[in-house]
């Protein structure tokens, strides 16, 4: 019997390609999130080092072990452990021109000379006038409507900053890790495991009536809450329950990512 042809695929690819394409997919929310907020190549690799450092310092409990598994001298993790150890990284890290002037406008309107006060300068080109105009594009900014004489002020389009209330970004946050930590969960035991059967995901993609989704979603969320408290019950006095995650997500689509 001939094999089929995505058969053939995944058996000629080497195990440890494998794993690494996977590990490069994983990547892409992150990626597409830096490069939506124009977050500059070093900040995202400052990210991504503190992001492995957390996670490995989490699951192991020496330096010796963590270099190990870094591939790094001690030296060079202890450096690692004191530097993202004074806290307040979040605030120091380094931004490219489009997000220190989109950081700007959030603080009040400027006008493109005023912007171009308080940004860094290139030699080659205009740049303060070429990141105004890639973040208008983007519609990440916006033009004020001017009078006569007057130079145009731009300002921050509300929906890319008035995402969360300071009373609750925080819960956020946590959900967000709660959620992400349920997908690498059904990845990994779904693709680089032994057990690929303990864990399934699905993704359907569909066109409808933005009133008839919301419907939808607050039916399909109602009918989760119950049926898993029905099965919380029935396993109450069972050994043999185990703990599952489910995760859901429902978001509009740009035509061209479908």
């Amino acid at each position: 019997m001939q094999p089929k042809a995505n058969e053939v695929g995944a058996q000629s690819i080497p195990y440890p390609e494998y794993v690494l394409r996977v590990l490069f997919t994983l990547f892409t929310p992150a990626v597409k999130t830096a490069v939506d907020f124009n977050y500059p190549l070093d900040t995202v690799k400052d990210m991504m080092t503190l992001a492995l450092w957390q996670e490995a310092r989490r699951k192991h409990s020496t330096i010796n072990l963590i270099s190990v598994i870094f591939g790094k001298s001690t030296r060079t993790v202890k450096a690692l452990s004191a530097r993202f150890n004074k806290g307040g990284y979040f605030e120091t890290s380094e931004t490219n021109l489009m997000r220190r002037i989109e950081d700007l406008l959030r603080q009040r309107p400027l006008s493109m000379d005023e912007i171009a006060d308080r940004v860094p300068h290139t030699a080659e080109f205009d740049s303060t006038r070429l990141a105004v105009g890639a973040l208008i594009t983007q519609g990440r900014i916006e033009a004020l409507p001017r009078t006569p004489g007057t130079s145009a002020r731009y300002q921050v389009v509300a929906r890319h900053h008035d995402l969360v209330t300071e009373a609750d970004w925080e819960a956020r946050l946590d959900a967000l890790t709660e959620h992400l930590e349920a997908v690498t969960e059904t990845i990994r035991r779904r693709m680089i495991s032994d057990e690929p059967e303990t864990a399934a995901a699905r993704t359907f993609s569909f066109r409808a009536r933005p009133e008839d989704v919301e419907t939808f979603r607050e039916a399909f969320f109602e009918f989760v809450r119950t049926r898993y408290r029905d099965l919380e019950q029935a396993a109450a006095d069972d050994p043999a329950a185990r703990c599952y995650a489910l995760y859901a997500g429902l978001t509009e689509m740009a035509e061209d990512d479908r």
